[in-house]
């Protein structure tokens, strides 16, 4: 099937900027309607550093957040991942990862979503990635110990590499995230997403993330993560994979 660009990125931001009017129009309360709850907001902040020296010489820093807001069928996302590092003076890791997303409930199981995504990594070969994301949600478990959360939709993105050239593709989406309570505040967590280019054959772009988050405190847990992020068709002379362990603290509200 030919997939004629400019047309699909029409529909795609109609959409998206659809949605996000709907959720304005439906978070506004109208006169004579009972009084609509607040919002209901929840949070992590993460931070984590390393610094050596003598015979070893490395610096490495990671900040992260995740912030959930919720009223009625309306929740809110924003996330955040940065990842900073020196080897001997010379930096060899910046990396940033941030995004948005508005959810609108259609049922106890499923919902639909908008979401915009923004990242940077000259080591990798580009300085700007956007990803522009629609789809559905459905969530097939949902118990005390353990959750599975399934995305499936469509996805635009608009890349400008570290070489001066740029990309703009569509692409199908999916992804899937996974929680397990060994007890309260003790969690591990397993997020994959795909993403296929509709345009050039044989593109993808895999990202995973596994965490495990062990209580110190009421608020304060330790957090150990490990990220990889895969592309089989990277900017001309990069490596098609990156790898990042982080350990710290995770502060919850």
């Amino acid at each position: 099937m030919t997939i004629t660009f400019t047309k699909w990125a029409d529909v795609a931001m109609n959409r998206i900027g659809a949605l996000f009017a709907l959720g304005v129009l439906l978070a506004i309360p109208l006169a004579g309607q009972a009084p609509v709850p607040a919002w209901t907001i929840a949070g992590t902040v993460d931070a984590g550093f390393v610094s050596a020296t003598g015979n070893t010489d490395v610096t490495t820093i990671t900040l992260g957040n995740k912030i959930g807001a919720s009223r009625g069928h309306w929740t809110l996302r924003q996330s955040a991942a940065y990842v900073y590092g020196k080897s001997r003076g010379v930096e060899s890791a910046n990396q940033l990862r941030a995004g948005t997303r508005a959810e609108y409930a259609l049922s106890n199981r499923f919902s639909g979503f908008a979401a915009v995504v923004y990242e940077r990594n000259a080591f990798a070969g580009f300085d700007r990635r956007i990803d522009e994301q629609l789809g559905v949600q459905w969530r097939p478990i949902s118990t005390a110990a353990d959750s599975l959360i399934l995305d499936a939709g469509d996805l635009l993105t608009q890349q400008e590499n570290t070489d001066g050239t740029s990309e703009r593709s569509p692409s199908a989406r999916a992804a899937l995230g996974f929680k397990h309570m060994f007890k309260a505040s003790t969690f591990l967590t397993q997020n994959l997403e795909y993403v296929l280019n509709l345009q050039e054959e044989g593109a993808y772009r895999l990202n995973a993330e596994t965490a495990a988050v062990a209580p110190l405190s009421t608020r304060i847990s330790m957090k150990v993560g490990y990220v990889l992020q895969y592309n089989s068709r990277p900017p001309s002379a990069f490596g098609t994979t990156d790898r990042v362990l982080t350990s710290g603290l995770q502060v919850s509200f």
